[in-house]
């Protein structure tokens, strides 16, 4: 890069399932009323994205990621208080975000790192802007 400064690509995946169910009775986050019977399993989920940072100086960097998110509906069976079968699937939900930031470190080993996530062309998502705050400590 001209005058010696760093860019750096990081590419990164993610995946994750639930193994089993979890016992749920009354009222949960699942939606649940009182005298509900039953499980509840969260959906898959994942992430993929890229980021690109660029050292202005030893101390200050510019950020910017760009990722894809993505999550399955959670799933829900059991007995309500009548006695009533239910077997429900929640929606889908995909985003896209882009999130610029500033890093500044003030020595080789901490530093702050500070922007704001910002979504697009999502699917059931309610979200448009999410803080960014991180302290970075390297051992």
């Amino acid at each position: 890069m001209p005058s010696n400064h760093e860019l750096r690509l990081r590419v990164w995946n993610w995946f994750r399932r639930a193994v089993t169910s979890a016992k749920l009775t009354d009222v949960t986050s699942y939606g649940t009323a009182h005298g509900f019977r039953g499980r509840g399993q969260p959906g898959m989920s994942g992430q993929t994205g890229f980021s690109l940072e660029y050292g202005l100086s030893q101390k200050w960097v510019l950020a910017m990621d760009l990722a894809r998110d993505w999550s399955n509906g959670s799933t829900l069976r059991g007995h309500d208080s009548n006695g009533n079968y239910i077997h429900k699937t929640g929606t889908a939900g995909t985003d896209w975000q882009i999130a610029p930031a500033f890093e500044y470190n003030w020595n080789p080993r901490w530093g702050v790192i500070v922007g704001s996530a910002f979504y697009f062309a999502g699917h059931n998502k309610s979200i448009q802007v999410s803080p960014q705050f991180a302290v970075n400590a390297m051992f």
